[in-house]
């Protein structure tokens, strides 16, 4: 009757084990089998006890059922680590013991790609979810597979395969090899456009990031097909139709063609483009917090104009911050479309839907492992426990994003409403840091001075607190430069700014004379405005020139100490001061010399930038410069003070103290000397268009023209240049490689100037 009665319950069990197999649903009325004494786990090797009963709902002296038994089945299979469950009921010493006998599933012990060339293990690896001594799901190793291919695929290998293979090496050890066909890179030979009639081809590619194969493909990487970017472009396209009016544009299922060796794809992009709609009547409605005047004040839509769905996504926001500004923070702008029948004309319609009033919470910082959080704090503009605002937050935000020390679009203010608070949002500031410290080393040599070492060290973060700290030294055959420069932006964490620049300049290049400058300048300053602040700084320097036989130097007047002071305005609300790409930025100063020294003169500047991001990663910068100096007293200006152009900080056209007034001495050997006499009035005007090359390397291009004067300023001359040049933005600081021509006369068979340097222009 025992042997029957265990058949009959193995019986039980292995229908058990069945129906949990193929998740049979109905079995029947609930059954106790036994009440556990213990619960024996059989089979297990790298798996602990542990993991499985935690999981299972049986226990020691809990009543066995059908139904908990095949649930407890179901579980330990979903642990993902088993073959195969068993159960059984084992008689020992008159217990009951629940038996469950598992095998485990094979381990992968060793992980290989074989065919792949153009990307290393460690990149194929990094990006995978199988990994060695993990237990082995197939599921896993098709989804690296796919993963494999997508990096082929952003690397321009479009015809690129994977497949895997998976050797028994024993004891339940596998070996997972991953076999790559490369094939060539697949390039874009030629994108066509068929049906577009109001823009030509070439104006619809700018705007795409799929690129034809071009000169510089090979530096820049465009050129190569990318399956996911290009459908990123269909879109990119549509919408810029939109922006255009074209509300009706319909782009076609795209034809991709494949030439017969397979390095290249023709693309072929149908458009209908259909009308091009204007404004009609733009109407509000909805809960109304505004007039109607002052909402049309407030969008750039306007009746009779085209429309645009660009203008259209920016009245939104600006709508929504006018909303969110009155504290109603859930405010929802609704916009409908209706296209008048029988007229190229759409009526847009705002509605709105205000929500509840609702209050800053707590306000987090996250990510910030070096910047200390009054950094950051210090920069928002919202307060916790204040009356929500959008614009607010908005400025917070740029703010943040302003200072240079995190990653570009790292930056994100998270809202969450706390639990049983839905009229509060805390804020969660989330940052990537950047590197901020930059090292600098370079030697060379120069027709000018010989040869030479540059070095420099600087950070723009020091010790987290957003203190800049920079030191720089220059030694060349004949000259040397050493400076170090300190700025605190919140004094003892008030609103005001210090700092100091100290300096020591050798130059003995000059067969005729030889100098040396020292010097400190403090400064002080206190924002006057948003954005704005207004600086007082001193300095004193003092000049010490031997001169050798130089008719242009007078000793008496370029020796001894300049004692003065400046005050300036400035005004930066640029997007971000390491690499602006928009913005802008004004400064006005004044300096006077003269406190307490023999040397007198006045000196005004105006320096006024313009940045922005024209299209996709088009940035155009410009910046228009002008100083003056007159005479106090009738006291002579050093020549070292006075103006002049030339080089790779102004007139890339032409050579380092090339524009200003020359002029020819004999001196008292009697030979003849043509210097730069430099002038008293100085402009300067330069225009950009920067845009990556290869945007991964930190490599971009640039186009300019620049234009300036340089001398008295009753006697204008304007000179002008334009030129190309790269610019990589390295691990140790910009690096500028520019050729500039020289228009006009000047550049009537003149070669070009190649300029090297080190650090933005702007």
């Amino acid at each position: 009757m025992t042997i029957f009665k265990n058949i009959k319950l193995l019986s039980i069990l292995f229908l058990l084990f069945v129906n949990s197999v193929f998740a049979l649903e109905d079995l029947g009325p609930v059954r106790n089998l036994f009440k556990i004494d213990e619960i024996e786990i059989q089979g297990l090797r790298r798996v602990e006890k542990e993991a499985v009963t935690e999981k299972i709902t049986s226990k020691k002296g809990f009543v066995l059922d059908n139904y908990t038994l095949r649930s407890d089945i179901q579980k330990i299979y979903a642990l993902k680590y088993f073959e195969s469950v068993e159960a059984h009921q084992i008689k020992r010493k008159g217990k009951n013991i629940l038996q469950f006998i598992v095998k485990e599933k094979p381990v992968i012990t060793q992980i290989l790609f074989k065919g792949n060339e153009e990307i290393d293990d460690e990149d194929l690896s990094a990006s995978m979810k199988m990994k060695e001594f993990a237990i082995l799901d197939i599921n896993t190793v098709k989804s690296d597979v796919e993963s494999i291919q997508k990096q082929y695929e952003e690397k321009g290998f479009y015809l690129a395969k994977a497949s895997y293979t998976i050797k028994d090496m024993g004891n339940d050890n596998l070996e997972l090899t991953y076999h790559i066909k490369e094939y060539d890179k697949v390039r874009v030979k030629k994108v066509i456009f068929l049906g577009n009639r109001a823009f030509e081809d070439d104006q619809l590619k700018s705007i795409m990031e799929t690129q034809e194969e071009g000169l510089f493909s090979f530096m820049s990487g465009t050129g190569n097909f990318k399956e996911f970017n290009f459908q990123t472009d269909v879109e990119r396209v549509k919408y810029f139709y939109r922006t255009k009016g074209y509300l009706q544009v319909n782009i076609g299922t795209p034809e991709i063609t494949v030439s017969q060796d397979k390095k290249w794809v023709f693309i072929t992009m149908k458009v209908n483009e259909g009308p091009q709609f204007s404004v009609n009547d733009i109407s509000f409605n909805g809960t109304m917090l505004f007039t109607e005047d002052k909402l049309r004040e407030n969008i750039q839509l306007k009746k009779g104009e085209i429309y645009s769905e660009a203008l259209l996504r920016e009245d939104i926001q600006k709508l929504t911050e006018m909303y969110q500004d009155e504290g109603y923070a859930f405010a929802n702008v609704l916009r409908t479309l209706s296209i008048v029948p029988g007229e190229n004309k759409v009526d847009v319609e705002f509605s709105f839907e205000k929500g509840k009033i609702a209050y800053f919470g707590e306000i987090r910082i996250k990510g910030n492992n070096k910047t200390r959080d009054k950094v950051i704090r210090r920069e928002l503009r919202i307060q916790e426990g204040a009356r929500y605002s959008g614009s607010a937050l908005r400025r917070s935000k740029e703010n943040v994003n302003r200072l240079g020390f995190f990653e570009p679009q790292s930056v994100i203010f998270n809202q969450v409403s706390p639990k049983g608070k839905d009229d509060v949002l805390d804020i969660e500031v989330e940052v990537k840091e950047r590197d901020t410290g930059q090292i600098t080393l370079g030697a060379g040599y120069s027709t000018a001075g010989g040869g030479f070492l540059n070095a420099s060290i600087a950070q723009t973060n020091f010790r987290g607190l957003g203190q800049n700290l920079s030191f720089s030294f220059s030694l060349a055959e004949n000259s040397q430069d050493m400076t170090l420069s300190f700025t605190e932006p919140y004094v003892f964490d008030t609103k005001w700014t210090g700092g100091i620049d100290l300096y020591n300049r050798k130059d003995e290049r000059s067969r005729s004379a030889t100098y040396e400058q020292k010097g400190f300048a403090p400064r002080l300053g206190h924002p006057i405005a948003e954005y704005t602040r207004m600086f007082l700084t001193y300095r004193y320097e003092d000049t010490q020139i031997k001169n050798e036989n130089d008719p242009f130097l007078d000793e008496n007047v370029e020796n001894g100490v300049a004692s003065s002071v400046t005050l300036s305005i400035v005004h930066d609300k640029r997007n971000n001061t390491f690499d602006p790409s928009g913005g802008y930025y004004f400064r006005v100063a004044t300096e006077h010399t003269g406190f307490g020294y023999k040397k007198k003169w006045q000196k005004n500047e105006f320096d006024a930038r313009y940045y922005n991001n024209l299209y996709g990663d088009l940035v155009f910068r410009s910046r228009l410069f002008a100083a003056k100096l007159e005479n106090v007293d009738s006291s002579p200006i050093p020549r070292s003070e006075k103006f002049f152009l030339g080089g790779a900080r102004n007139l890339r056209g032409f050579e380092y103290e090339g524009v200003g007034p020359q002029e020819t001495k004999q001196n008292s050997d009697g030979l003849f000397i043509t210097r730069n006499t430099r002038g008293r009035f100085m402009t300067f005007s330069t225009f950009e268009f920067e845009h990556p090359l290869a945007r991964e390397a930190g490599l971009r291009w640039v186009l300019f023209f620049d234009a300036g004067h340089a001398g008295e300023y009753d006697h204008i001359r304007i000179h002008k240049d334009y030129g190309f040049g790269f610019r990589w933005f390295s691990p140790i600081g910009v690096l500028r490689f520019e050729f500039g021509y020289p228009l006009g006369k000047e550049g009537e068979g003149a070669g070009s100037q190649f300029h090297f340097d080190v650090g933005q222009l702007f």
